[in-house]
């Protein structure tokens, strides 16, 4: 039984996200930053206006990339986001927008997937992937908005924000930058801490029972539902011929949960901060397949929506 593949940020954006440490916008505007030691191109950017992004009110700031180079260069305009806190990205919980200064007409595009924020910006009237000619010896700006929706959840508390251009002819020399947003002012941000409890042998004639427990740290009752799921990865070795079935204890018998991923009953919304939800899990043997397994470890990994809150941990042992 393989887990279920969630990938978060799938395109490659041009700064890495970083850990979960916020900081406001610097006040003044940023020096110039260069892609690698010899690149052509350095970017820059002004600073937003103090404070956290609340609903309804935007922040705005100016980028610049130079190309430094004797010849024209294309480039294409990448952005990409993620949330600080325990829920993942919603559609609408945060938008951002891209716009000319000194450049050619500019779209933008930007939205929610697989549990974070990608985008892209580019030549008006082209599409996604489109590069722009920067010439020789010259600067494009772009202003960029930033706002929080109405669906940005109240569980989370920040919101990291990358963009930059990539040199289509030439990827080591991308710039780009990072930045990090406060939202809202309330106490939260926190992560829904999940532990995966119990261990043993695992043969045909004897399952291994595991406790799951999810507690809310988030510094706010839930705002939403979340469907947890757990699984495993049996993809080498001798392993990868075992088939496995995991089974939920509920009203006090054992029912078998899906079988290509184990879904969990959801997380209520509303649970308080602080509070647990724990399930009982039986992880039994279905099937050696062609060849007896041998000794080896297990992971079972349990998440949530959007990859936010994995845990994988080795269990049990097959023999």
């Amino acid at each position: 039984m393989n887990i279920r593949h969630r990938l978060v940020g799938a395109v490659a954006v041009v700064a890495a996200a970083a850990s979960g440490a916020l900081a406001l916008l610097p006040g003044t505007a940023n020096a110039a930053t260069p892609a690698t030691v010899g690149s052509p191109l350095t970017i820059s950017s002004t600073a937003a206006q103090a404070g956290p992004l609340l609903p309804g009110v935007a922040k705005t700031f100016d980028f610049s990339v130079t190309n430094h180079s004797d010849a024209a260069l294309p480039v294409t305009g990448a952005l990409g986001g993620s949330l600080h806190g325990a829920i993942p990205a919603q559609y609408g919980g945060v938008t951002v927008g891209v716009q000319a200064v000194h450049a050619p007409a500019t779209t933008s595009m930007f939205g929610s997937q697989d549990g974070g924020y990608i985008g892209a910006f580019y030549p008006k009237g082209g599409q996604w992937g489109s590069d722009f000619k920067l010439p020789a010896h010259a600067t494009y700006t772009w202003k960029i908005t930033v706002e929080a929706g109405k669906a940005f959840p109240i569980n989370d508390d920040g919101f990291q924000l990358n963009f930059g251009v990539d040199d289509t002819a030439n990827y080591k020399n991308s710039v780009g930058r990072t930045l990090d947003f406060r939202v809202g002012t309330w106490k939260s941000g926190g992560p829904i801490v999940t532990t995966v409890q119990g261990h043993g042998t695992l043969t045909p004639q004897r399952p291994v029972d595991l406790q799951v427990t999810f507690t809310n740290r988030t510094g706010q009752p839930l705002a939403e539902q979340l469907s947890p799921w757990i699984g495993t990865e049996l993809n080498s070795g001798s392993l990868k011929n075992v088939e496995l079935a995991f089974d939920l204890w509920k009203n006090g018998h054992w029912v078998q949960l899906g079988d290509y991923n184990g879904g969990l009953p959801v997380l209520p919304a509303h649970l308080a901060n602080g509070s647990s939800v724990t399930e009982m899990v039986r992880v039994r043997v279905v099937s050696w397949g062609a060849t007896k397994a041998t000794a080896g470890e297990i992971p079972v990994s349990v998440a949530y929506d959007g990859f936010t809150g994995l845990v994988t941990k080795d269990v049990y042992t097959v023999r």
